[in-house]
Protein backbone atom coordinates (compact mmCIF):
# COMPACT_ATOMS: atom_id res chain seq x y z
CA UNK A 1 0.00 0.00 0.00
CA UNK A 2 1.33 3.41 -0.95
CA UNK A 3 1.34 6.26 1.59
CA UNK A 4 1.75 9.83 0.62
CA UNK A 5 4.98 11.53 1.56
CA UNK A 6 3.29 14.05 3.88
CA UNK A 7 1.38 11.28 5.75
CA UNK A 8 4.60 9.34 6.28
CA UNK A 9 6.42 12.46 7.52
CA UNK A 10 3.53 13.24 9.86
CA UNK A 11 3.66 9.75 11.40
CA UNK A 12 7.44 9.93 11.80
CA UNK A 13 7.27 13.33 13.48
CA UNK A 14 4.58 12.09 15.91
CA UNK A 15 6.73 9.10 16.82
CA UNK A 16 9.77 11.32 17.35
CA UNK A 17 7.81 13.66 19.63
CA UNK A 18 6.52 10.93 21.91
CA UNK A 19 8.79 10.39 24.87
CA UNK A 20 8.74 6.90 26.37
CA UNK A 21 7.08 6.76 29.78
CA UNK A 22 10.22 5.55 31.50
CA UNK A 23 12.30 8.38 30.09
CA UNK A 24 9.59 10.89 31.00
CA UNK A 25 9.46 9.66 34.60
CA UNK A 26 13.25 9.65 34.78
CA UNK A 27 13.40 13.29 33.68
CA UNK A 28 10.64 14.19 36.15
CA UNK A 29 12.35 12.44 39.08
CA UNK A 30 15.72 13.92 38.14
CA UNK A 31 14.16 17.38 38.12
CA UNK A 32 12.61 16.85 41.55
CA UNK A 33 15.94 15.56 42.87
CA UNK A 34 17.85 18.54 41.46
CA UNK A 35 15.34 20.96 43.01
CA UNK A 36 15.73 19.20 46.35
CA UNK A 37 19.52 19.25 46.00
CA UNK A 38 19.48 22.97 45.27
CA UNK A 39 17.27 23.70 48.28
CA UNK A 40 19.20 21.54 50.72
CA UNK A 41 22.83 21.78 49.62
CA UNK A 42 23.55 24.26 46.85
CA UNK A 43 21.32 27.09 48.09
CA UNK A 44 22.81 27.24 51.60
CA UNK A 45 26.32 27.00 50.12
CA UNK A 46 25.56 29.87 47.72
CA UNK A 47 24.27 31.95 50.62
CA UNK A 48 27.84 32.53 51.75
CA UNK A 49 29.15 33.23 48.24
CA UNK A 50 26.57 35.74 46.96
CA UNK A 51 27.22 39.30 48.01
CA UNK A 52 24.62 40.53 50.49
CA UNK A 53 22.82 37.21 50.93
CA UNK A 54 24.16 36.68 54.48
CA UNK A 55 22.78 40.11 55.40
CA UNK A 56 19.40 39.25 53.90
CA UNK A 57 19.20 35.96 55.81
CA UNK A 58 20.28 37.67 59.03
CA UNK A 59 17.60 40.36 58.71
CA UNK A 60 14.92 37.80 57.84
CA UNK A 61 15.81 35.79 60.93
CA UNK A 62 16.14 38.80 63.27
CA UNK A 63 12.90 40.44 62.16
CA UNK A 64 11.08 37.07 62.11
CA UNK A 65 9.91 37.74 58.55
CA UNK A 66 7.99 35.00 56.78
CA UNK A 67 10.49 34.27 53.99
CA UNK A 68 7.85 32.62 51.84
CA UNK A 69 5.88 35.87 51.79
CA UNK A 70 8.92 38.16 51.91
CA UNK A 71 8.11 40.05 48.72
CA UNK A 72 4.43 40.63 49.43
CA UNK A 73 3.74 44.23 50.43
CA UNK A 74 0.86 43.35 52.76
CA UNK A 75 3.30 42.05 55.35
CA UNK A 76 4.48 44.78 57.66
CA UNK A 77 7.88 43.22 58.21
CA UNK A 78 8.69 43.37 54.52
CA UNK A 79 8.77 47.19 54.61
CA UNK A 80 11.22 47.37 57.49
CA UNK A 81 13.30 44.47 56.19
CA UNK A 82 13.35 45.87 52.66
CA UNK A 83 14.46 49.31 53.81
CA UNK A 84 17.14 47.85 56.06
CA UNK A 85 18.46 45.64 53.27
CA UNK A 86 18.53 48.46 50.71
CA UNK A 87 20.48 50.68 53.10
CA UNK A 88 22.87 47.90 54.06
CA UNK A 89 23.56 47.04 50.44
CA UNK A 90 24.09 50.69 49.48
CA UNK A 91 26.52 51.29 52.32
CA UNK A 92 28.54 48.11 52.00
CA UNK A 93 31.13 47.82 49.27
CA UNK A 94 31.39 44.40 47.63
CA UNK A 95 34.58 42.46 48.21
CA UNK A 96 34.47 40.95 44.75
CA UNK A 97 32.78 42.36 41.71
CA UNK A 98 33.09 42.06 37.99
CA UNK A 99 33.91 38.88 36.12
CA UNK A 100 34.57 36.45 38.98
CA UNK A 101 34.26 32.68 39.28
CA UNK A 102 30.79 32.81 40.92
CA UNK A 103 29.56 35.15 38.18
CA UNK A 104 30.89 32.96 35.37
CA UNK A 105 29.68 29.73 37.00
CA UNK A 106 26.20 31.26 37.32
CA UNK A 107 26.15 32.03 33.61
CA UNK A 108 27.36 28.52 32.76
CA UNK A 109 24.67 27.00 34.99
CA UNK A 110 21.98 29.12 33.32
CA UNK A 111 23.07 27.98 29.88
CA UNK A 112 23.20 24.36 31.09
CA UNK A 113 19.64 24.59 32.41
CA UNK A 114 18.47 26.17 29.16
CA UNK A 115 20.21 23.47 27.11
CA UNK A 116 18.74 20.63 29.18
CA UNK A 117 15.28 22.15 28.93
CA UNK A 118 15.61 22.62 25.19
CA UNK A 119 16.92 19.10 24.66
CA UNK A 120 14.70 17.02 26.97
CA UNK A 121 11.40 18.84 27.45
CA UNK A 122 8.63 17.84 25.08
CA UNK A 123 7.51 20.32 22.45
Amino acid sequence: MYMSNSTQLHKESEENRRMPKVQGWAVFLLTIFLLWLFGVAIGPWLQHHIYGMDQIVQVVEEQDIDAGAYFYTEIEGSYAGGNYLRQALKMGAPDEYGVTFPFLSGIVLCFLILFLGWKYLPE
